[in-house]
């Protein structure tokens, strides 16, 4: 886990007590859920970050793997006993908006600055003004507001679109991304100086299938929200636990919850079963469990014996460059399909 140009120590004493407080916090506040080493170590780092009020923190992993709620807990974490008291917490998707729109939603508008300007409106950097601007997608900004963007970072200091005069706030700017940012800067669409200030902390957020044993914490965060009050609580049967146990989530927590949803409107006598999940669940489930099976028995040990190190370095090999080519190169992807990071399939290459 990367901590860029900050070096934060996750073994000091009283860390894991620390570390399980917080972590009890968050999952009452449903944030921050898991029992994995990774979730404790975000979760201690969560913890240090909120410390420091205007350091820049980059947030890293795919889609759906809770980037906007680690986002949002170093925001809340900021208001425990001690720390520095936030106000806003502001958020602005730039994949999302035009790139027309983008400079005056962030930096705000002048009155008269251009035609339909009428008044003068304030963007999200003032909005956030002693709490907290998380730029989600910051990958898509377009480079000429990146240069702008590096500016404020560097002074703090900002002009309306416009306008002349210097605004000065107090601020901590969270960014995320689910692309490769020194990828982005190689093709020239992301700026070097930028990212390097951006990412002061950087924080990478494992996908779920590399964290298997926070899958029933996270079940049982979500079948406890999506219960109706004064009514029995949400479950789920073994049957359909083990499948989603086994499944490898492409599409991270977002999309176990998203499942849990759909089994709360289709399930009987508020208990989620096999039948209450799409078929991708049950067939991926299945599929990927018979397959593995199938794998299993066509290999068998020789008479004369093996070198079990080199069999196994060759077979991972050949997945490795199977799965790149299938992926045209893209080391995301192919990373995906065989359950691992991006930086472990590097490792493997």
């Amino acid at each position: 886990m990367e901590m860029g140009s900050q070096q934060i120590s996750t073994s000091a004493t009283g860390v894991l007590t620390e570390q399980a407080a917080l972590a009890d916090l968050f999952s009452t506040m449903g944030m921050v859920i898991g029992r994995s080493k990774a979730m404790q170590e975000i979760a201690t780092i969560v913890r240090q970050v909120a410390m420091y009020p205007t350091t820049t923190v980059l947030l890293q992993g795919e889609s759906g793997t809770g980037k906007d709620v680690v986002a949002r807990a170093i925001h809340t974490a900021s208001w425990l006993p001690g720390r520095h008291s936030t106000n806003q917490f502001v958020d602005i998707n730039c994949a999302a908006i035009p790139e027309t729109l983008l400079e005056t939603e962030l930096f705000g508008v002048e009155m008269g600055a251009y035609t339909d300007a009428k008044t003068t409106r304030e963007g999200y950097l003032l909005r956030a003004d002693g709490g907290t601007l998380f730029l989600d997608e910051i990958g898509s900004m377009p480079l000429v507001l990146q240069a702008k963007l590096l500016r404020f970072l560097e002074t703090r200091c900002f002009r309306r679109v416009g306008s002349t005069k210097e605004i000065h706030v107090d601020l901590r700017v969270i960014s995320a991304t689910n692309v490769e940012l020194h990828a982005a800067v190689a093709r020239k669409t992301f700026r070097e100086d930028l990212l390097y200030r951006l990412k002061v902390i950087t924080l990478y957020l494992p996908p779920l299938r590399e964290r298997v044993e926070d899958i029933e914490l996270l079940l049982e965060h979500f079948l406890h929200l999506h219960s109706i009050e004064g009514e029995p609580p949400l479950g789920i049967s073994p049957e359909a636990k083990e499948l989603l146990l086994r499944y490898s989530w492409p599409g991270n927590v977002r999309q176990l919850r998203s499942i849990i949803q759909r089994g709360q409107i289709l399930c009987d006598a508020y208990e989620i079963c096999p039948k209450d999940l799409s078929l991708e669940i049950r067939k991926g489930s299945s599929n990927a469990a018979q397959r593995l099976q199938e794998l299993q028995h066509e290999v068998s040990l020789p008479p004369e014996g093996i070198d079990l190190r080199t069999f196994l370095g060759t077979i991972e090999r050949k997945f490795v460059h199977e799965a790149l080519e299938r992926c045209n190169g893209n080391q995301v992807k192919a990373a995906a399909l065989l359950h691992m990071s991006r930086d472990q399939l590097r490792y493997r290459k």
